[in-house]
């Protein structure tokens, strides 16, 4: 999974994430503030230590669920109604969702808090 963090001409933070993580990119831009990567970070430890099984969160765009092995990043408008399309067409939903190792979502999370924290 690679990635990258900048500042658009505005100043803002922005993530931009490869092809079959993008999701990630939007997700993080969007909903993941420096206090989120915190907690996150938090719940990912208590996941680790068996504390709990799962974890799942609603976002305005997206939902992320966390297993004690993995993270999933699924966007709502994975809803998409399929049996309206014509034959032969098919509706690319790749962008919107991404899965990760749980120690790869560590290091994002630690490193999106980082790059925002530094002004």
């Amino acid at each position: 999974m690679e990635f990258e963090f900048f500042r658009d001409l505005n100043g803002h933070h922005r993530a931009r994430f490869t092809m079959g993580h993008e999701v990630m990119g939007q997700w993080l831009t969007d909903e993941v503030s420096i206090a989120e990567a915190t907690a996150l970070l938090a719940t990912i430890k208590t996941l680790e230590a068996g504390e709990a099984q799962e974890f799942k969160k609603n976002y305005p765009e997206c939902t992320l669920l966390l297993t004690r092995e993995e993270a999933e990043l699924s966007a709502h408008a994975l809803a998409f109604d399929t049996d309206e399309m014509e034959d032969g067409m098919a509706y690319y939903d790749d962008e919107l969702y991404a899965g990760c190792g749980l120690d790869d979502l560590v290091r994002v999370l630690e490193q999106w808090r980082d790059f925002c924290s530094n002004r």
